[in-house]
């Protein structure tokens, strides 16, 4: 059987993401990564159910101090812009970006991968996000896996970052998330670590508006 890591936040995406993987038949070893997000315990609750609901193999649970501090997502009681605050539709990075995330989490990813002998590894990067976070754009991914063509021992096989919602909004994820089964009702979007999804932030309104355009009943409890 195939391999695929599958770097799994606990939220929407990556969970749609890491089921299609499961359901094309291969074996899926989940990968999350703290890194000083508010949620992050409420993300790591998220993803330890997520693997058991779609079968994962393994879960990895890893820590990485970088940018603890340096993004409003990282900083312990930072404001995070909610409400009016937030622009869904914008072209502009908002304060929660984290630099160079992506690139980071990817090569943490690839490793992982590389020691399981995967052959690809599953995220969930979405044209939605894309507009603001340029590391979820496929010009990103492509670049990526050329690098990865160098960044391997001469023994490995390089294994491929494969984006199956790359071109795809918050609507059409949650209907094809739907469709497949995947655990919705398991994930967590919110910026924030409270007891349920704040439903202001950027992630909550992402979440809350991709259900209504889908018409799809949104199981997320909300404070707001």
């Amino acid at each position: 059987m195939s391999k695929a890591v599958c770097l799994c936040s606990g939220g929407l995406d990556s969970t749609v993401a890491a089921t299609i993987a499961r359901r094309s038949g291969m074996d899926v070893y989940l990968i999350h990564v703290s890194y000083g997000q508010q949620a992050e315990l409420r993300e790591i609750e998220a993803v330890r159910r997520i693997a058991g609901a779609i079968g994962a193999s393994d879960l990895m649970l890893s820590t990485l101090d970088l940018f603890r501090g340096l993004s409003a997502l990282t900083t312990p009681c930072a404001r995070i812009p909610q409400g009016v605050e937030v622009s869904l539709d914008s072209y502009s990075t908002p304060p929660t970006w984290v630099y160079c995330r992506n690139t980071v989490l990817l090569s943490m990813a690839a490793a992982y991968a590389e020691y399981l002998g995967a052959e690809s590894i599953y995220v969930g990067f979405n044209a939605e996000e894309a507009m603001s976070y340029p590391d979820n754009r496929p010009e990103f991914v492509e670049r990526f896996n050329a690098l990865l063509e160098r960044a391997v021992a001469s023994f490995s096989r390089p294994p491929k970052v494969v984006a199956p919602l790359v071109d795809m909004r918050k609507n059409e994820i949650v209907r094809l998330g739907t469709e497949i089964k995947a655990p919705l009702e398991l994930t967590w979007s919110c910026y924030l670590d409270g007891e349920i999804h704040c439903g202001t932030c950027e992630s909550c309104q992402h979440r809350r508006r991709g259900f209504v355009e889908a018409g799809v009943p949104d199981p997320t409890e909300y404070l707001h």
